[in-house]
């Protein structure tokens, strides 16, 4: 008896149906290595310059060294004698006054800048690429620069203010204005940085926005109040946190032009933990120092996050 047509072409169908959930089933319980395969390279590269330096430290933190020997197992001695040091708060103090300082000095030019030249046309945009020139320069640079800037005997800087009937004093020299000085130093050359992603993010604002308030009878501070800065504050955002952490890790820049002085008045950190490196017979202390730059620079990524976070929504 033979099968009719209608029926054979249904009984077909059925069967590779079949065939293709047997197949795929096959397929999402196969494991393949593959895509880990893949991503060795990058994972490997990652756990040499990060973690194995970072999980050497915190091991180090806890031992007592005579230069690069370890000389026996110290506990928490290393960090009883850091965190009860009072030159290590006064070096914190330092530190963070030279962040908190030269931020709040990048952000206020950058957004200047930006707020200026987004408005100037084709003139904004050659006079963007003249003003990104501080952050073209290396940090060894700068810093040169600035030094012979701000030299007492022979700098343009004293010689006008000295001009102007002003002691300029000993500049660099004077425990008092040193830090100062170094802020400003920073802020001049990372402010471009700000510049570009506050100009990137503006142009990004949509134009209703602002139309928006003008029908409503709003001015220029209503504008950069409650639809520039809202729209802009994640980048801000975001920007900061990158300058903050680059800032507390900052060296070279301290290195050229003060060395840690005078009086240890532009020592942070960083410039401690380096010093302490090269210099040391214990290096323990050290790798604590070490320790505590890296628990502020975590801290300043999850307080960044969260403040960009509820600006997001």
């Amino acid at each position: 008896m033979s099968i009719p047509p209608l029926q054979l072409s249904t009984d077909q169908s059925g069967t590779n149906l079949a065939s293709d959930v047997v197949d795929a089933t096959d397929d999402a319980n196969r494991f393949s290595w593959a895509p880990f395969l893949w991503f060795t390279p990058a994972i490997l590269i990652l756990f040499l310059v990060t973690l194995y330096p970072t999980i050497f430290v915190i091991w180090l933190s806890f031992q007592k060294t005579k230069y690069y020997d370890l000389v026996g197992f110290a506990g928490l001695a290393n960090y009883v004698e850091v965190l009860s040091s009072s030159e290590f708060w006064d070096t914190t103090i330092i530190s963070l006054t030279y962040v908190a300082g030269s931020l709040a000095g990048a952000i206020i030019l950058g957004m200047a800048s930006a707020l200026v030249l987004n408005r100037a046309g084709v003139t904004g945009s050659a006079l963007r690429v003249f003003i990104l020139f501080p952050w073209t320069l290396s940090m060894s640079v700068v810093g040169s620069i600035w030094l012979w800037l701000l030299n007492p005997s022979f700098g343009p800087i004293p010689y006008v203010i000295q001009k102007l009937g002003i002691d300029p004093g000993l500049m660099l020299g004077d425990p008092g204005m040193a830090l100062p000085l170094i802020i400003i130093v920073t802020a001049w050359w990372s402010f471009p940085y700000v510049m570009v992603m506050a100009t990137a993010a503006m142009q990004s604002i949509p134009k209703e926005l602002y139309e928006a308030v003008e029908i409503d009878g709003g001015g220029a501070f209503v504008k950069f109040r409650y639809v520039t800065l809202t729209e802009i504050l994640p980048t801000l955002g975001s920007t900061a946190l990158t300058l903050s952490i680059m800032y507390l890790t900052l060296m070279t820049l301290i290195i050229v032009m003060t060395g840690g002085g005078p009086l240890g008045s532009t020592t942070t950190l960083s410039f401690e933990a380096f010093r302490g490196t090269v210099q040391a017979v214990n290096i323990g202390p050290t790798a604590v120092v070490s320790i505590v730059v890296l628990i502020v620079n975590v801290a300043l990524g999850v307080l960044y996050t969260r403040l960009t976070g509820r600006v997001t929504g």
